[in-house]
């Protein structure tokens, strides 16, 4: 993941997008993940403010060669291996606090105890639990539910299964489990039938989740949305509106913030400054006012329907003036400079209200302007009093943290 420009542009963007984020995860690998993309101050304000959630399973599933199926299992310590070793095998299956402790202690970047100390503090007040044995007991009926509902998975998997259950498949012996990784590609050995229902258990799995946290879209890949599509929910939105993202930016003449982002021209801090601004919360409002089913190109259709009849304040040409508050009254003065190429979007916010995500995009136009893609120094916390980290001279307070 850390490798991946993609991830670092999605993770960008559904900070943007998004008013919280749930993450699912098991031994919290997820964490030095994190905190390397994102840099300790941010991580732990993100963190700390509850906009980045994770949530924690204590179990895992397989597929049981015995006659059982799908079935859940939870792995210990054996007596070759002391208890106390950090075993990120075992991780899930631990207290959380000795969870967040070990991953901390195997992983990058490195963390002193104190520090160690602070995450695990941090982490028990956030880490949201999911209660894995509820989910175990209705996760086969309703994958099983999916497959037999399902004519081109029925037709695949009774292609060498004429006549067998679910829980009996062919190609597994008795005495072996195969365990499903979304991350890892199919081994060339692999079952192809069992792996397929392994798939569909991960999506219930995933939605499951989702249910307990309470989420409003989940996201994924295409075999993911193509699962949930199947069951013909609202979900699969938030893949089609990180697309619709995408083009709004590229129909505004912004560069796309969420590659930025991964290319390191701007920094964890100032993704922050822009999730925390006013128009920023416009923007979600303004995503999650559209359809559930609605579509990429539906979004951007209802953008250019935003735009298409703009008040009279906005056909003004922006060159033309710049409103500038003093301490009694309000002054037009001349455009003067690059980083002033637009109109100042926090006053014409304040004053002309859009229901669009134009105010945010002149915003982050600004900052990507200005951005030279150099970490500014690392704060404890948000300092309204220092300069905007898009470059525009101004306080924080009276820039992006408004």
């Amino acid at each position: 993941m850390v490798a991946s420009p993609d991830y670092w542009a999605r993770l960008a963007n559904y900070i943007l997008l998004y008013d919280q984020i749930v993450i699912p995860t098991g031994n919290l690998q997820i964490i030095p993940v994190l905190r390397i993309i994102l840099g300790e101050d941010v991580f732990d304000e993100l963190v700390r403010s509850k906009v980045i959630v994770l949530a924690r399973f204590d179990q895992w599933f397989g597929y049981w060669g015995n006659g059982a199926g799908l079935s859940f299992f939870k792995v210990f310590d054996g007596p070759s291996r002391p208890l106390n070793a950090p075993n990120l095998a075992t991780t899930f299956f631990k207290p959380l606090e000795i969870t967040v402790d070990d991953i901390l202690r195997i992983t990058n970047p490195p963390s002193s105890i104190r520090r160690r100390n602070e995450i695990v503090r941090l982490l028990m007040d956030t880490v949201l639990a999911v209660p894995t044995e509820r989910i175990a007991a209705s996760l086969k009926e309703e994958t099983h539910k999916d497959i037999m509902g399902s004519p081109y998975l029925r037709d695949f998997l009774s292609l060498r299964n004429s006549g067998r259950s679910l829980d009996a498949l062919a190609g597994t012996g008795k005495n072996t489990v195969t365990v499903f990784n979304p991350h890892v590609p199919a081994e060339a050995y692999s079952v192809p039938e069992i792996r397929s229902l392994l798939r569909v258990a991960f999506e219930n799995f995933l939605l499951s989740i989702g249910g307990h946290a309470q989420v409003t879209d989940i996201t994924g890949d295409e075999t993911t949305l193509g699962v949930i599509r199947g069951k013909a929910q609202r979900m699969g939105f938030p893949t089609e509106g990180d697309n619709a993202f995408a083009q709004i930016q590229k129909l505004s003449g912004v560069p796309d913030i969420g590659v930025a982002f991964s290319h390191k021209v701007i920094t964890p801090r100032q993704i922050l400054d822009l999730r925390h601004s006013r128009h920023a919360q416009s923007l979600r409002d303004w995503f999650s006012a559209g359809s559930p089913s609605e579509t990429a190109d539906e979004t951007v259709r209802r953008y250019i329907e935003s735009i298409g009849k703009p008040s009279w304040i906005e056909s003004v040409p922006v060159k033309l003036f710049r409103f500038l508050a003093t301490s009694s009254l309000s002054a037009i003065q001349p455009v003067v400079g690059a980083a002033a190429s637009v109109i100042d979007a926090c006053v014409l916010g304040k004053w002309f209200p859009s229901k669009s995500p134009r105010l945010f995009l002149e915003q982050a136009k600004v900052m990507l302007a200005n951005s030279s893609g150099v970490q500014p120094p690392k704060t404890r916390g948000r300092d309204r009093n220092a300069l905007c980290s898009c470059g525009s001279g101004k306080k924080l307070k009276k820039c992006c943290g408004r």
